[in-house]
C-alpha cells in the first residue's frame, strides 16, 4: 500500500472525501472484496492521542483546534444575535474521535417519515437490518432486535453512582417507563446509556472501520489534503476531486464514482463550489452552474438543548479524579486497562419524552450528566473553582426549525456561512420551554433532591414562561447534530425532483457523484445522530456495489 500522506495525482474506482465515520465505513465495505481500488480523501491528519481514546478526554478534545474545524455560526436571530461554536472533526475518524459516544438508532417514526416522502427503501423495516448489521451489543436484547458480532461494539453504562437510581426514581414517579433498551422496539421511557466503547476505549470510526481497510493493498489514506471542488466533465460526469495541499494543486480520479462524506457543512459547501446549487447565489459569487439544485445548503436542522444543572451534596467520582495528581492516575489507568472513573463516559442515563399531547413519537431527550463539565484539572488541596454538579440536559429531537449553509466566496480557504436557525420557530421555543420545566420538576422528587442542594444557578429556578424564554434565547445552543442540508427528495415527473440527492442518494445534474452523511437525512432523527449516519453509509455502501455489478 503506498504511504497514506503520498501527494501525487492518482485514480481509484472510488473516491471519498472525509474519513470521518460514514467516509471509514464506506472504505472499508467498499474495498472488502478486493475488486475496487478505494482512495480515501481527508483535510485533517491521522492522530495517536491516547485523550481520543479515553471516554473523559472528551472533555480535553472536542474544542482542541488541532481536531476541529471550529466553526461558527452567523448571529443568530432567535438566539439575540449569538453566535454559537460548532465543532466539527477535523481528523482521520472525524465527529466520531471528538463527541460523547452515545449510540441512539432514532426513532422507527423518523424513517418511516423519510419512506413517507417517496424514498422506498428507508422504512424502519427496512433499516432495521442495517443497524442490526453494524453491531455488537453486549446489553439486554428483550426485543430481539439488536445485532451481534457486528464491526460496531455497543456497552451500556454502567455508572455506580446513586444519583442514577435516583433519576430513575423521578422518572418513573412522573408516569415514564423504565426501558431495557431504548434502541429496541420502544424508545420511549428511560433507561442507561450506550456508548461506542470497546474496552472501557472510545471506538471511532477510525479503530471500527478504516483500520481493517488500511490492511488491504486497494485502499489508500490520504490526509492533510483538502478537497476544494469536483472536476465535472462536459457531459455532466464527475471524474475526480481538485484538492490542495499547501501550495500544490492535485487531482484524485474516480473510475466509478466520487463520494462526498464530508458532513453537513463540508459537503454542501463542496456542491456549491462545484456550480451544484440554487443558481442566484452561485451566480452572486461568479460560480459558474452546473445544475439548479435549490436544496444544497437547505434545510439545515440540528438538536437544541438547555441544561438544569444541581450542586452535588457528595462530590462525584469524576470530581475526585480531576486533581492533578489523581488525575495523571486515572488517565493512566483508563488508557491501559479501560478501567476507572476517566473511562465513564460523561452522559449516564436517557429519558425519551413528549413534550404535549397528540405527537406521533417523543421529541424531547434528557441525558443524566453525573459530572460538572466546568470543572477541570486543579491542584491538591485547592477547592475548585465551580462546584460540582449533576444535571439533566434537555434536547429538542423532533425540532421544526431550519437554518442554511452558504458560501461567502468562491475562496475555498473562506469556510462557509452556517445559519442553525434553532428556536427560528415558535413552537421549538414552547417545545423546549417545557423540557426545561419537566427537567426542574424531576429534580424536585424527594429521591433526586436527597443528592443536591439546589440548582447550581438562579436560571434553573425560574419560572416565569416569559422568564424562561429569555434564558432560553441567551443560553440555548446546538448538542452538535447538524444535518440535513444536501436532503434526500423523491424522484418527480421527466427526470426532474427534489432534495439534492436522490432515494440512492445520487446528486442530481450530475453522474457519477454520490453524498453520505448526515446531510442527506430530510427530516430529524430522534436521538445522537452517529449510529444513523453509520446506518446511511452501511445503506450506501450496497447501493454503490450493487450499481457497480451492473457496469461490469
Amino acid at each position: 500500500m503506498a504511504p497514506p500522506d503520498a501527494p501525487a495525482d492518482i485514480e481509484a474506482d472510488f473516491v471519498i472525501v472525509g474519513a470521518g465515520s460514514a467516509g471509514c465505513l464506506l472504505a472499508d465495505r467498499l474495498s472488502a472484496d478486493g475488486r475496487f481500488r478505494v482512495v480515501l480523501v481527508e483535510a485533517g491528519r491521522r492522530w495517536r492521542d491516547p485523550l481520543l481514546s479515553i471516554p473523559l478526554g472528551v472533555g480535553a478534545v472536542w474544542k482542541a483546534a488541532r481536531y476541529n474545524w471550529s466553526y461558527r455560526s452567523q448571529p443568530e436571530a432567535a438566539l439575540g444575535g449569538r453566535r454559537l461554536f460548532l465543532p466539527r472533526g477535523r481528523l482521520v475518524g472525524g465527529s466520531s474521535m471528538i463527541n460523547a459516544m452515545n449510540h441512539v438508532r432514532g426513532n422507527a417514526a423518523d424513517f418511516d417519515a423519510w419512506a413517507a416522502l417517496g424514498l422506498p427503501g428507508w422504512a424502519a423495516a427496512e433499516v432495521l437490518p442495517l443497524f442490526r448489521r453494524l453491531e455488537d451489543y453486549a446489553g439486554p436484547d428483550p426485543d430481539a432486535l439488536r445485532g451481534r458480532g457486528g464491526p460496531l461494539a455497543i456497552t451500556e453504562a454502567s455508572h455506580a453512582d446513586p444519583v442514577v437510581e435516583a433519576a430513575f426514581s423521578a422518572f418513573a414517579a412522573a408516569g415514564h417507563t423504565a426501558l431495557a433498551d431504548y434502541n429496541g422496539a420502544r424508545q420511549e421511557g428511560f433507561g442507561r446509556a450506550q456508548f461506542n466503547l470497546s474496552g472501557g476505549r472510545r471506538l471511532g470510526a477510525d479503530r471500527a472501520f478504516l483500520a481493517p481497510a488500511l490492511r488491504r493493498p486497494n485502499v489508500r489514506l490520504l490526509t492533510g489534503i483538502r478537497a476544494e471542488q469536483m472536476e465535472i466533465a462536459p457531459d455532466g460526469r464527475v471524474t475526480g476531486v481538485v484538492c490542495r495541499r499547501g501550495g500544490r494543486r492535485h487531482v484524485v480520479k474516480a473510475g466509478r464514482e466520487v463520494v462526498l462524506a464530508a458532513g453537513a457543512f463540508g459537503s454542501p459547501a463542496l456542491l456549491l463550489r462545484s456550480g451544484l446549487g440554487p443558481a442566484a447565489d452561485l451566480a452572486r459569487l461568479g460560480i459558474p452552474l452546473r445544475a439548479h439544485l435549490p436544496a444544497v445548503g437547505a434545510n439545515l436542522w440540528d438538536h437544541p438543548r438547555v441544561a438544569v444543572e444541581f450542586r452535588r451534596r457528595r462530590p462525584s467520582q469524576l470530581s475526585g479524579a480531576m486533581r492533578l495528581d489523581r488525575l495523571a492516575v486515572a488517565l493512566a489507568r483508563a488508557a491501559l486497562t479501560g478501567r476507572g472513573p476517566a473511562s465513564e463516559p460523561l452522559a449516564a442515563a436517557h429519558l425519551f419524552a413528549r413534550s404535549r399531547p397528540g405527537l406521533p413519537a417523543p421529541n424531547l431527550q434528557f441525558l443524566l450528566r453525573l459530572f460538572n463539565p466546568a470543572l477541570g484539572p486543579r491542584l491538591p488541596f485547592v477547592p475548585p473553582a465551580v462546584s460540582d454538579a449533576f444535571g439533566l440536559v434537555a434536547c429538542l429531537v423532533h425540532p421544526a426549525s431550519r437554518g442554511r449553509v452558504r458560501l461567502v466566496s468562491a475562496d475555498p480557504a473562506d469556510p462557509p456561512a452556517i445559519e442553525t436557525g434553532i428556536l427560528g420557530a415558535r413552537q421549538d421555543v414552547e417545545d423546549l420551554t417545557e423540557g426545561f420545566r419537566m427537567a426542574q420538576a424531576f429534580g424536585s422528587h424527594p429521591a433526586f433532591a436527597a443528592h443536591h442542594d439546589g440548582p447550581l444557578s438562579p436560571s434553573s429556578q425560574l419560572v416565569d414562561q416569559g422568564e424562561i424564554e429569555a434564558f432560553l434565547r441567551a443560553s440555548a445552543d446546538t448538542i452538535f447534530h447538524p444535518a440535513g442540508t444536501c436532503a434526500m427528495g423523491p424522484d418527480g415527473a421527466g427526470g426532474h425532483g427534489q432534495g439534492a440527492v436522490d432515494g440512492t442518494l445520487r446528486v442530481r445534474g450530475v453522474r457519477g457523484l454520490r453524498v453520505v452523511d448526515a446531510s442527506v437525512m430530510p427530516l430529524p432523527v430522534r436521538g445522537n445522530i452517529q449510529a444513523a449516519v453509520f446506518m446511511v453509509a452501511e445503506k450506501a455502501a450496497g447501493l454503490i456495489l450493487d450499481a457497480a455489478r451492473v457496469q461490469g
